[in-house]
């Protein structure tokens, strides 16, 4: 975990793609349990591209995280969604990094 500057939280940071998979793994059992089936599986899905490219697990981790901020209607508690948005971010980054 790293501070936010700006808002003086800590950040959900991760170190390298098995964090990923380990977040995707547990936010799509959190998503299932919580009647979220259609974004649970979404999640699983970019999970499972874990053993494929690099740049084809972030991507598809960037997707499915994105839907399931857009539409998880209040499945995840804000502690969650700050968390999300924090992997995002750092998706963002990565990704964004590559294309350049």
């Amino acid at each position: 975990m790293v501070r936010d500057a700006m808002k003086g939280n800590d950040m959900k940071t991760l170190s390298g793609n098995r964090e990923l998979y380990d977040y995707l793994f547990s936010l799509s059992a959190e998503l299932k349990q919580r009647g979220a089936t259609a974004l649970s599986e979404a999640v699983a899905f970019a999970s499972a591209q874990g053993s494929s490219s690099s740049t084809e697990f972030l991507g598809e981790s960037r997707i499915a995280l994105r839907q399931v901020l857009q539409e998880e209607k209040g499945a995840l508690t804000d502690e969650q969604r700050a968390e999300l948005s924090d992997v995002l971010k750092q998706l963002d980054a990565a990704l964004d990094g590559r294309a350049q």
